[in-house]
């Protein structure tokens, strides 16, 4: 149909010729959809994938119609190029299939300027003419000749590329989604996206920098599996007058089509709405990027008609990450939107992954270009043994608590230095060392502000807390930014959220947090922040929602899995223990967190044990806790004694208790020790694990008494008591009686040895 056009932009409509499926509406104007295969690809994490659409007939093997042609039939445009066809209509001009008869009759695109638009930008296209020859960017169609011919004018020679513009992909999209994989389409959105900046940020770093200008779904091809912006005639230095076209016009673009490079982000920030369907206008990009969202995400009425997205939503957060990446991109002025086309691909990529991640349940990971990986999990304490206080009020429940505000304010992910700090080098060169020493290592440097967030951080991280000197290093920070900058700087905000959370006040922290989130819609960690602030709000699918979208793009984070674990268990239901189970056990091998993780599984299956009640329910959550306890100690790296001890006891105990109370048998017991691994040492009996369960808090009682906890005092005490209660029957009872045969026998010892010399039995004798 066309090769480098604009069709459609002015109204007209390729006749259909044989080649054209139905006629649908996408957009504005109705699009024929032609005969075309697609091919998706195999699943992949290379965010840049696209289907393979080919024509099944192409516009050069359609026959040439001299009545529509502009020169008499034979005739050679400028003694070079013959014309074939038309292919498309634009605001520039027509463009024509034409052969170069002197390149081997290469099929070329001509664009024939119309006369207006020639007079009009004679200046202009004298000036750009050999620039545009000289763009060299494989998203862009090359140009490769220009000139004048007296009965047509000025026109210029283009690659020739015969595919679908992404209106026409919009069109047999929103016709048959499952033909693009379905939820699949948006990630495919994203790819355009990602190749559209970069052509883009080639134009805007050319020296002298350009802008595109029009950029639209119909100036965007798809061919085979690569894309092309097609119209060039638009390009020209930021700052002049040029081509735009209204919709796609941002409202900062001046009279005359004067357009900066933050000016096509917008259009491409329009393009992509257009291209997902995700809402009428920008202003809906505001309402589906609300965390209000959040909880219609999993509601059958969560979307309504009015939405009508070209396919069917992404799942979990991925809509409303989609939303503000695209929202940012199309704000109304430039200083509110994504400063250049490398930032706003940074951000494209992070929804992209997210977006895979939470369709395919497959992780999707990169490091993120802002934040350093904290090696923190977040586990409140569930990912280690038992503390030694759980055995002075046995009967409590375990609770599955959040860590504390304050320590999420330390333990969150830390933004990476600006590179354009003045202290960029010796930041990033910074260990995780204690903060007092940090703080002394930098008090005289000069000020800058990241060395003031840097101290604002460590600042909460004294022990104690030191709020308020907190507080004024982030105002140093704001200062030196300055008030042009600073509203537009998300790492204001994050230190505002820390501050809040160490404050403990976690509304305001999520305040915070969400404008982080919508100024880096692809980053996971304010996304990890906002779960964390959902977690202590009681707002448990808001928490979990969070969390699973970062979990899923990187297991490795055991902050994400804690997280999401919690929220299970605390949403209940069913499958809430399999489901948190199931969260921690994606945790890697190769994570820093595995331990925890394999250690917080086998605490839940502690749990699971207690309440069940049929010998065969319980004896199988045993032998599941059994195998899973094997593997932390032998193959997880649990290796601390003490800790080993204590996950014994714990599993002891739920054994015992099921003893107790009827829920498991004695052959369900030998049942049990004869399948666990041997060097778990588990007794067959009840008498066995009695004493078995003895020696192990006797082992604890030891571990209270050693440590420097004065509460811990307390604890072995209780340990004792419990040692020798939990002893089977014998002649002695209480740790104070030894039992009688054992008085008799040390008696006759006694009477067996000779008495010292001077002895009172030597006197008595």
């Amino acid at each position: 149909m066309k090769g480098a056009s604009d069709s459609g932009a002015s109204g007209e409509l390729p006749d259909s010729g044989g080649s054209f499926g139905p006629l649908v509406v996408a957009g504005q104007l109705p699009v024929f959809l032609r005969a075309a295969q697609v091919e998706l690809p195999e699943e992949s994490p290379d965010p840049v994938l696209l289907p393979t659409i080919t024509l099944l007939e192409r516009a050069a093997s359609r026959g040439a119609d001299p009545d529509q042609l502009p020169l008499p039939q034979g005739q050679l445009l400028a003694g070079q190029y013959r014309l074939i066809r038309p292919l498309g209509y634009g605001g520039m001009g027509e463009v024509h299939l034409a052969l170069d008869t002197k390149v081997d009759n290469r099929e070329v695109a001509v664009k024939i300027l119309h006369p207006d638009q020639a007079a009009a930008a004679a200046g202009a296209l004298a000036r750009e003419r050999r620039a545009l020859v000289d763009l060299g960017h494989d998203d862009i169609i090359r140009v490769f000749n220009y000139g004048h011919h007296p009965e047509v004018g000025d026109f210029l020679v283009l690659q020739y590329v015969d595919g679908l513009t992404l209106e026409e992909v919009r069109a047999r999209a929103r016709m048959n989604p499952d033909e693009f994989g379905g939820g699949r389409f948006h990630e495919f959105v994203l790819a355009y996206g990602v190749r559209i900046l970069s052509a883009l940020g080639y134009l805007h770093t050319h020296r002298p920098g350009k802008v595109y200008g029009d950029l639209k779904p119909d100036n965007v091809m798809h061919d085979g599996t690569t894309t092309k912006i097609i119209d060039v005639g638009s390009v020209r230095p930021a700052g002049l007058p040029g081509h735009t076209t209204e919709g796609f016009r941002a409202p900062t673009v001046g009279p005359h089509g004067e357009s900066a490079g933050q000016d096509d982000l917008f259009s491409l920030g329009e393009t992509l709405r257009r291209l997902s369907g995700l809402g009428q206008s920008p202003e809906d990009l505001a309402e589906w990027g609300s965390l209000d969202v959040l909880g219609r995400l999993d509601t059958p009425d969560g979307f309504p008609e009015a939405l009508r997205m070209t396919a069917p939503a992404p799942r979990g957060l991925g809509l409303v990450s989609l939303a503000r990446v695209l929202h940012r991109a199309t704000r109304s002025r430039r200083a509110e939107r994504f400063a250049s086309a490398v930032e706003m691909e940074e951000q494209l990529l992070g929804v992209f992954r997210e977006l895979r991640s939470l369709r395919t349940g497959t992780e999707t990971f990169e490091p993120s270009p802002l934040f350093l990986q904290s090696s923190y999990a977040l586990d409140g304490a569930l990912g280690s043994a038992p503390p030694l206080a759980q055995w002075a009020a046995p009967d409590t429940p375990a609770a599955y608590a959040a860590p504390s505000a304050a320590d999420v304010a330390q333990r969150l992910p830390v933004p990476r230095p600006d590179p354009c700090d003045d202290h960029h080098a010796q930041l990033s060169r910074l260990a995780d060392a204690a903060p007092e020493a940090l703080l002394q290592h930098t008090g005289d440097w000069r000020d800058s502000p990241e060395v003031h967030l840097l101290r604002c951080r460590l600042r909460l991280r004294v022990p104690g807390g030191q709020t308020e000197a907190a507080e004024r290093e982030l105002r140093s920070a704001e200062a030196l930014i300055g008030p042009e900058r600073a509203p537009y700087d998300w790492r204001l905000d994050w230190h505002r959220g820390l501050l809040a959370l160490a404050r403990n006040q976690v509304g305001a922290a999520r305040g915070h947090f969400d404008r982080v989130y919508a100024a880096i819609p692809g980053e996971y960690a304010p996304k990890l922040a906002l779960g964390h602030c959902a977690e202590r709000l009681g707002r448990w699918h808001e928490a979990l929602t969070f969390y699973e979208a970062v979990r899923l793009r990187n297991p490795s984070l055991g902050s994400a899995a804690f997280g999401a674990a919690r929220a299970h268990l605390a949403l209940g239901g069913e499958r809430a223990r399999d489901d948190a189970v199931r969260a921690l056990d994606a945790v890697p091998q190769h994570s820093r967190h595995r331990t925890a993780a394999r250690t917080a599984a086998v605490r839940i299956g502690v749990e699971h044990v207690r309440p069940a009640e049929r010998p065969d329910e319980t004896a199988e959550r045993l032998r599941e806790v059994l195998e899973r306890l094997a593997r932390l100690f032998h193959a997880h790296g649990l290796t601390d004694e003490e800790a080993r001890a204590r996950m014994t006891a714990e599993v002891w105990e739920a054994a015992q208790g099921a003893l107790a109370r009827g829920a498991l048998d004695a052959p369900g017991l030998a049942a049990l020790a004869a399948g666990a691994d041997v060097r778990l040492g588990l007794p067959p009996d009840e008498p066995g694990l009695r004493k078995d369960l003895s020696r192990l808090y006797l082992s604890l009682a030891h571990q209270a008494a050693r440590s420097a906890d004065p509460e811990d005092a307390a604890v072995a005490e209780t340990l004792l008591d419990r040692a020798y209660e939990v002893r089977p029957l014998a002649f002695r009872h209480h740790r104070g009686s030894p039992w009688l045969g054992k008085r008799v026998t040390n008696w006759l010892r006694t009477m067996a040895r000779p008495a010292p010399p001077g002895s009172a039995r030597t006197a008595r004798e």
